[in-house]
Order: structure tokens, then C-alpha cells, then sequence
């Protein structure tokens, strides 16, 4: 590669933690261990990290986790011969004291936040290195700092690494810090363009109201009659194309859907979402929010594999991921109206609501956040299963600024009554005993308001 194409920014700091992963795989014989998280950005990451290995010549078995428990690194630890090197991507910072026993060579890439830095260990996290984990960088963007440092051919990876922030919300009001310097050294070197466009995502925008769950319009989203009739208010059809439209037209049809969203309620963030900034993927002939919902949509359909193949690259999967869009979408929308009529149960500080479904609890309560429930308070979904209460949380960024951490609640509600818990100021999670519901709930509610009063 040219020195003169244009690169990620890496303090002295970063840039020796950098070095010391990359002479480690480098010198590596054996095989390569690679356990990252399920959801889109632990898929990327898993994935990146995989084309990385095989590149150097590596054997390596990748393996998808929902989570990382105490039960989970036992079983890795006595499943792995000694000689393999483990990476842990997505997840692993929360873990540190288990992993800093490990016989094994273990290099952890994440993102969330870490219980320490370790003693035995390759520590890669942003947060050791004044990088805001929760929005400037993600697991499978900050993976792909260690991808350039060991090969610099590695940088056309990076559609994988800005797939996983899409899937982690990082883009949200535009990208900043180091996931900025990553996108501009992307479309500096033409592995990616940056387009401004509507936030409308369907094949007509009579599709886009009635089969895709974001921006989320109450009363509108998913149901036909309610869309055929705005659409004929606004003087449209629903054969009616966003590129049909002339700029006056279009800046009329976002006006009119950020008044609709005010009126719910919905964010900031939400209403400044009409028009984003979208990422053209040329190796991939996709966007960078399409592959990473397709990767979501394996993802929460329980199919990971489909997930990690079509990270790969394989053209199969790519179609099965389409059909599990489908699903993923509708299941999404039918809960989401199911919540506007049976809103969350609020507490001083929070609200919670039940769910059938483990996967989809985040998606829901994220949904919900940013556009319909009341955004003074954290939403925690919730699903029950097994004698277990599995929880995903999510706070408004007006909150977060105002003090609240979820990963840091989680953790200290969890712990209190026998589970445990962790993740990022805006977005976190647990899992508890399910008998000890009320007390958690209480527990964080107490936290929350400690936070916000401090």
C-alpha cells in the first residue's frame, strides 16, 4: 500500500498494544481460537478477525456466544489444547480475572467496559486509550486498528468494521472520534462512499412505512390503510419512489414525518435521523446499514451461521439472510404495535416490559426508546426462560449525558442478587434468577436514580 493513502490516527499508546497483538499471531503455529458475541457487531468482528488469521496462513475455528458467563470460559478453557491461541471479540472485557487464568495465549478485542486491563492477557479496548467504546468505537471497528497493523491489506475489511458500528448504533447523529478517522480513511481510499439521503429504506415509500420498523411511525408503520392514506394526503401513490420526488417535495415529506415523530415523542436522535448519511459498500454492492441488518437478522433468527457465512462473503447466504429480513422486520413491527397499545410498566426511573423472545428484547426496547416510550426514563425488555430473566436495557442519550451508565447498573443489580450483568452507558444487560425480578428492578431503579442525582 501507498504510504501516502490515508489511515487511522493511533497514539504511541495504542500503536505498542497493537504491536504486541500483531507479533503474536505473526509468530503463531498452531491454531487460532476465535469466540466473539452473536449480534452484528460481534459477527463482523468474527469474521474480520477470521479473514485476518486465514490471510497469515492460520488454521482458526470461530464460534458465535450470546454471552460470555463464568459456565461459558470454563467450558472454553478445558475444551481448548494449551497450544491455541484464543481471541475474544465483542466480548471478554467484563471477564478479565477468569481470562488472566488461562494457560492459553488470549488477545481480547472489545469495546464494552473493561473490569481491568490484565496481567496475562493482550487487552485491545478503546477505553484504555481515551476512545469512547459505547460511540466511538465498536468491537469489529476497533478490530480492524489490529487487521491494518498486522497486514495494511487488511483495510478492505473495513466494510466489515463499519457494519458492526452501524449495528451497534454508533452512527447515530454521525459518526465521531475514532470510527470518524476510519470512515474518511475508507472513502479516502474508495473502498466506500458517503451518501445524504431520506431515511426512507423500502423498494417504494409505501414499503417503507409498512415494512420497515425504522423511523417508526405510531399509528402508521406496518398497516396498510393508515400508509395508503397519508401517502394520498401528501399527493403520492404507492408506487411513489423517494427518486420521483424533487428536492421541494422530498424536504416536504421529511417535514411532515419529523412532526409526526415529535408529536409521539420520539428523541432528538430519532427526529435527526430523517436524513442520514449512508455508506456504499463497493465490494459488497450494499450499504453498510443493509449488510449490518441482514447480519442482525440471522442474528436474532437464531441462525448464525447463515450470519458468519455471509460475513464470509458467501453468495448463498446472502439469500437466506434476505428471507430471514423479512421475518426479522415483521416480527419487530408487530411487537413494536403491540407496545404502543400495552406501553412499558413505569417505575420512578425506569420502565420494563416481557417479551417471548431473548433476542429481540434489545431491538424492541431500542425501538421503543428512541420513538415512542416515555424518554425520561431507561427501558429494560425482558424475557423469562428456564428459571432465568434475561434483560437487555437501553437509556435516551439525554439521559446518559445527564449521568446515567446502564453497563455500570446492570452490573452492580445483577451482582446484588445472584446474576450478572455489564455493557455500555446507553446500552446493557443482564441475567438474573427469575425470582429475583422485583428486587432487581428495584435495585436498578435505585441505582439509575443515584446516578442521575449525583
Amino acid at each position: 500500500m501507498s504510504e501516502d493513502l490515508p489511515t487511522i490516527p493511533f497514539t504511541a499508546s495504542l500503536a505498542r498494544r497493537l504491536e504486541e497483538a500483531s507479533e503474536v499471531l505473526k509468530n503463531h503455529k498452531g491454531l487460532v481460537r476465535i469466540i466473539s458475541h452473536y449480534d452484528p457487531d460481534g459477527i463482523s468482528a468474527a469474521a474480520l478477525g477470521s479473514q485476518m488469521v486465514k490471510r497469515l496462513g492460520l488454521k482458526f475455528h470461530t464460534t458465535l456466544a450470546k454471552q460470555l458467563d463464568d459456565a461459558k470460559i470454563k467450558q472454553i478453557r478445558e475444551s481448548t489444547p494449551e497450544d491455541q491461541l484464543i481471541i475474544f471479540s465483542d466480548m471478554g472485557s467484563a471477564k478479565i480475572s477468569l481470562l488472566d487464568e488461562f494457560p492459553h495465549k488470549i488477545i481480547v478485542v472489545d469495546h464494552h467496559e473493561p473490569e481491568k486491563e490484565g496481567e496475562n492477557i493482550i487487552h485491545l479496548n478503546p477505553h484504555f486509550f481515551n476512545i469512547d467504546g459505547a460511540r466511538e468505537a465498536s468491537g469489529s471497528s476497533f478490530y480492524l486498528a489490529l487487521a491494518i497493523t498486522v497486514d495494511e491489506a487488511n483495510w478492505d475489511l473495513a466494510g466489515l468494521a463499519l457494519a458492526g458500528a452501524c449495528g451497534d448504533r454508533q452512527g447515530l447523529g454521525g459518526y465521531k472520534g475514532y470510527n470518524e478517522d476510519l470512515v474518511q480513511a475508507a472513502a479516502g481510499r474508495e473502498i466506500m462512499k458517503m451518501e445524504t439521503v431520506p431515511n426512507l429504506k423500502g423498494q417504494t415509500i409505501y414499503d417503507s412505512l409498512i415494512e420497515h420498523p425504522e423511523p417508526y411511525f405510531k399509528g402508521i408503520t406496518g398497516r396498510k390503510r393508515e400508509a395508503s392514506r397519508l401517502l394520498r394526503w401528501l399527493g403520492l401513490n404507492k408506487e411513489s419512489l423517494l427518486s420521483d420526488l424533487d428536492d421541494e417535495k422530498k424536504r416536504f415529506l421529511t417535514s411532515i414525518c419529523a412532526l409526526r415523530l415529535l408529536r409521539q415523542g420520539a428523541t432528538p436522535d430519532a427526529v435527526g435521523d430523517l436524513v442520514i448519511t449512508r455508506y456504499w459498500l463497493y465490494d459488497w454492492g450494499l450499504y453498510a446499514d443493509e449488510l449490518s441488518s441482514l447480519l442482525n437478522s440471522c442474528a436474532r433468527q437464531g441462525d448464525y451461521g447463515i450470519g458468519l457465512a455471509l460475513a464470509l462473503g458467501d453468495a448463498g447466504a446472502r439469500e437466506k439472510a434476505i428471507q430471514h429480513s423479512k421475518k426479522h422486520r415483521e416480527y419487530i413491527i408487530t411487537n413494536l404495535r403491540e407496545l404502543e397499545a400495552n406501553l412499558p410498566e413505569p417505575m420512578k426511573n425506569l420502565q420494563h416490559f416481557m417479551t417471548e423472545e431473548t433476542a429481540y428484547a434489545g431491538v424492541l426496547a431500542g425501538l421503543g426508546t428512541l420513538y415512542f416510550f416515555d424518554s425520561t426514563k431507561a427501558t429494560f425488555g425482558m424475557s423469562d426462560k428456564d428459571g432465568k430473566l434475561s434483560i437487555s436495557a437501553r437509556a435516551p442519550r439525554g439521559m446518559v449525558d445527564a449521568g446515567v451508565n446502564l453497563g455500570i447498573a446492570c452490573r452492580d443489580a445483577g451482582n446484588a442478587v445472584g446474576g450478572n450483568g455489564g455493557g455500555h452507558n446507553i446500552a446493557a444487560g443482564a441475567t438474573v434468577p427469575s425470582k429475583a425480578k422485583k428486587k432487581f428492578l428495584k435495585e436498578l431503579d435505585r441505582i439509575i436514580g443515584e446516578q442521575l442525582a449525583a
